[in-house]
């Protein structure tokens, strides 16, 4: 006899944020480092059709920047976009995940800090980043893969027999 089921997790375990970066279409991660203008990490932004960049020092995760930061702290502020480095404006310390995290724990990292853009970190090296449309997107996939199967579970408690169908 099988074993048991105690959670839907043992039905269909959540994706860890490895097996999330192995799906996106941007591999590889597009930084910039601490001297970048803001208008240079616009520019990588919008060429990337991107909005959050992590700042790197001598290879390491200094801080991250994103389009709302440009907004609130240069343009609302009226500085100079094109002689004002990232490091003036980026949001430190960073919150990050390793790649072994699951989706429930980094949505809750995520929503207790009020970030929308998650580092991967694997040591102290960055190896992708998630956005919450990617956390959103990978839940409905899985949420549309457990109905099937409870779907596909009922009608077999409905009709245990083969030829009934």
């Amino acid at each position: 006899m099988p074993a048991r089921l105690t959670s839907v997790e043992q039905l269909m375990p959540f994706p860890t944020a490895a097996d999330l970066l192995a799906t996106k279409s941007l591999k590889g991660v597009i930084s910039v480092e601490p001297d970048t203008t803001v208008l240079a990490a616009m520019q990588a932004m919008a060429d990337k059709q991107i909005g959050f960049l992590p700042v790197l020092m001598h290879g390491a995760l200094a801080g991250v920047v994103s389009e709302r930061d440009c907004a609130r702290k240069v343009v609302l502020h009226q500085l100079p976009a094109d002689s004002t480095a990232v490091s003036a404006i980026m949001s430190s310390p960073v919150y990050s995940v390793p790649p072994q995290a699951k989706i429930p724990e980094c949505i809750m990292l995520m929503h207790d800090k009020g970030i929308r853009h998650l580092p991967v970190m694997a040591g102290s090296e960055i190896v992708g980043v998630l956005s919450v449309r990617d956390l959103m997107a990978a839940l409905v996939v899985r949420h549309e893969r457990l109905l099937r199967r409870f779907h596909e579970e009922r009608l077999t408690l409905l009709y245990p027999d083969p030829s009934s169908y």
